[in-house]
C-alpha cells in the first residue's frame, strides 16, 4: 500500500552529560523524599509527646550526612564536566 514511507529524521547521539544529570536529579529527589518522610514521621511522633531521643535517634545526623554527600557528588560531577570542557 505505501510506496514510499516517510523518511525518519536521524536519531540524535546519546548525550552522556544530560543522562548523568537526569539520573542525579532523580537520586537527589528520591533522597529528599525519603528524608522528608522520615523527618515527618519523627516530627509526628514528637508531637504526640514522646521524647525525641527515643523516637528517631540519629535522624538529623543522617539527614545532614546525606545532604553533604549529595552536595559533594554534585560538585564533583560539575567540576569534572568543567575540566573536560576546558580540554576541548
Amino acid at each position: 500500500m505505501q510506496a514510499n514511507p516517510a523518511p525518519r529524521p536521524p536519531k540524535p547521539p546519546f548525550d552522556c552529560e544530560r543522562f548523568v544529570f537526569k539520573i542525579l536529579a532523580v537520586v537527589i529527589g528520591t533522597q529528599l523524599l525519603i528524608y522528608s518522610l522520615a523527618a515527618g514521621v519523627c516530627g509526628q511522633r514528637a508531637m504526640e509527646g514522646r521524647p525525641i531521643g527515643q523516637i528517631c535517634p540519629g535522624t538529623l545526623e543522617q539527614l545532614q550526612g546525606g545532604f553533604d554527600s549529595t552536595l559533594k557528588l554534585l560538585l564533583a560531577l560539575l567540576g569534572g564536566a568543567a575540566l573536560t570542557r576546558m580540554d576541548r
